[in-house]
């Protein structure tokens, strides 16, 4: 009796647990959806006090706590507002969602970009990359390693009416983590370079950067020194400039970089 009454306790405690977290989900999906769309509409000239880019950093995080363990599918994602902009269909599922808004200005739309993957069991796991940097990536590549996931990330975002920004990104998936700061390019995860188009050969491991328009080449200085605390290393920038400057101001403007499975470097 005692033994039946204690399994009937238990069971009762773990509905009640289920249906709580299914409440919690389900509000935080309705709060999700509210804001994106609030988001979506925003028009700066009518809001402009309105902090716009605190809502959009909370529904960045509201959206890692929904997708972290939770198997919902991309249909599901998109009904909230998100988009599915990149994925990858390998072991660990990378796949890139996002959302933003219109600041009302020469940089137009704001892009908030979320990462979703699977560790080696299959656990959902989902990273804000947004708290890093804003950009609509459209592809992701995996780079040749021995012993590492790495993975290139290629995208736009809007720089001003006369600027979009180039962005090549990598990022490692080490089980539960994603490591966002690997120095792949010299002591920096990434490039992110003015009217730019990167084009990868997986086969090669080359990375090509280009002028997307013909157009002279913005000076490579403010590229290079105005990425934060990336450019407080005075001999990096120098690494780098020396890395892409000859191919980035020459004519045709144009770069090669090739992965030797630790960083990229010069192709020969």
């Amino acid at each position: 009796m005692k033994t039946n009454f204690l399994l009937i306790l238990l069971l009762s405690l773990s509905i009640i647990g289920v249906g709580q977290t299914n409440n919690y989900q389900k509000k935080l999906s309705e709060q999700i959806k509210k804001n994106i769309s609030f988001a979506r509409s925003f028009v700066y000239a009518e809001n402009s006090d309105y902090n716009i880019d605190s809502l959009c950093e909370v529904t960045a995080n509201k959206v890692v706590n929904l997708m972290a363990g939770n198997n919902y599918s991309s249909i599901y994602y998109q009904s909230l507002g998100l988009k599915l902009s990149a994925e990858r269909k390998d072991k660990t599922a990378v796949k890139i969602y996002n959302f933003g808004y219109d600041c009302g200005g020469t940089r137009r739309i704001i892009t908030h970009p979320i990462i979703q993957w699977k560790n080696k069991y299959g656990k959902i796991f989902a990273y804000n990359l947004s708290s890093k940097i804003n950009c609509d990536f459209f592809k992701i590549h995996q780079l040749k390693s021995q012993s590492r996931n790495l993975y290139l990330l290629i995208g736009v975002e809007t720089g001003d009416g006369n600027c979009y920004q180039g962005m090549a990104y990598v990022i490692e998936i080490k089980g539960d983590y994603l490591i966002v700061n690997n120095p792949i390019f010299v002591n920096r995860p990434y490039l992110n370079l003015c009217n730019r188009e990167f084009e990868f050969d997986t086969k090669t491991q080359v990375l090509t950067s280009f002028l997307g328009h013909p157009s002279v080449p913005s000076p490579l200085k403010y590229a290079v020194n105005g990425q934060g605390d990336y450019s407080k290393d005075k001999m990096a920038n120098i690494k780098l400039t020396a890395l892409i400057g000859a191919g980035y101001n020459s004519e045709p403007s144009i770069f090669y970089l090739k992965f030797n499975g630790h960083q990229f470097v010069k192709e020969n």
